[in-house]
């Protein structure tokens, strides 16, 4: 198992290696990835074909058309794959030994890896305030290594806004996909709200991965803290102590409200801790998405 450390040493080096090392570590033993064909919904009717099973033509079509049509579904086209990471400055916020970018640059590298291998087209959109570069969705396993170039190099800029990104990017896109957005949601609630669902709207699936670094979970600072808003650089001073229940309430709050909203949707969550090893949270979540199906 590659450690944490390895990971932070590896991942400006050989980035490829590294998502490569950790998805050949799960992937092995899944009779069939959950990640791939995440709905089994109609999609299009074709022509029938010789050879094409008989059970999935269309009686309904033939009866007003006097023509065979078969049922295509979603599982036997490639699933489009979009891939939104949140570049904002707060993602260059770390306690211990890696920030949620770093950690949230080798989640994605293992998906697209992942995704690619199942021969899914994939795409890669990077966002603060504005979309700061976008990689359109393909399906060729050689795409990684420009998906890989685009993580590698990302610099930390702007405010965090989600619902602007989510809006810009969705223009773009004209068939029902799959998004997997990663960003720690330190933005309105209530515009991210109306941008997931507007993606509800049209059809999309979500996979939202929250993540968080354990000193905004646990709050552990000690003696009087300047603490400095990243994205802004307001910086107050402060006596932890004296704030420390009240932030935690409203932290725990505010993970919960994210979540409740998710699942709402239909869409899928998960709330990862950098302190976790990588790999422990993608086999963590891709063993919950496979008790789903």
């Amino acid at each position: 198992m590659i450690s944490l450390k390895e990971h932070i040493a590896n991942q400006n080096k050989n980035l490829k290696f590294t998502a490569n090392a950790i998805v050949e570590g799960f992937i092995s033993g899944l009779h069939k990835s959950p990640y791939h064909g995440f709905s089994v919904e109609f999609s299009e009717h074709k022509p029938y074909s010789e050879g094409d099973p008989i059970a999935l033509i269309d009686w309904k079509i033939y009866s007003k058309t006097d023509k065979y049509f078969i049922k295509r579904y979603q599982e036997e086209t490639n699933v489009r794959v979009y891939f939104l990471i949140d570049c904002s400055m707060s993602m260059k916020f770390y306690s211990q030994e890696i920030k949620k970018i770093d950690y949230a640059k080798l989640l994605a590298a293992s998906l697209i890896n992942l995704s690619l291998k199942q021969r899914d087209a994939t795409g890669l959109t990077l966002f603060s305030d504005k979309i700061i570069a976008t990689l359109p969705a393909k399906s060729k396993t050689i795409w990684l290594n420009q998906c890989l170039m685009q993580l590698e190099n990302i610099q930390c800029q702007g405010e965090t806004n989600i619902a602007d990104a989510i809006f810009k990017f969705s223009e773009k896109i004209q068939k029902r996909s799959l998004i997997v957005i990663i960003t720690d949601f330190l933005d309105d609630t209530t515009q991210t709200i109306k941008a997931l669902n507007y993606l509800k709207f049209n059809k999309h699936h979500c996979i939202l991965f929250h993540i968080i670094d354990p000193a905004e979970k646990e709050f552990n600072f000690k003696g009087e803290t300047d603490f400095i808003d990243l994205e802004t650089n307001e910086k107050i001073k402060l006596s932890p102590q004296m704030i420390k229940k009240e932030y935690l309430q409203k932290y725990n709050m505010f993970l919960e409200k994210h979540k409740e909203i998710v699942q709402k949707l239909k869409f899928e969550y998960a709330l990862i801790n950098t302190k976790t090893p990588i790999e422990n949270s993608l086999k963590n979540f891709l063993a919950h998405r496979t008790k789903m199906k």
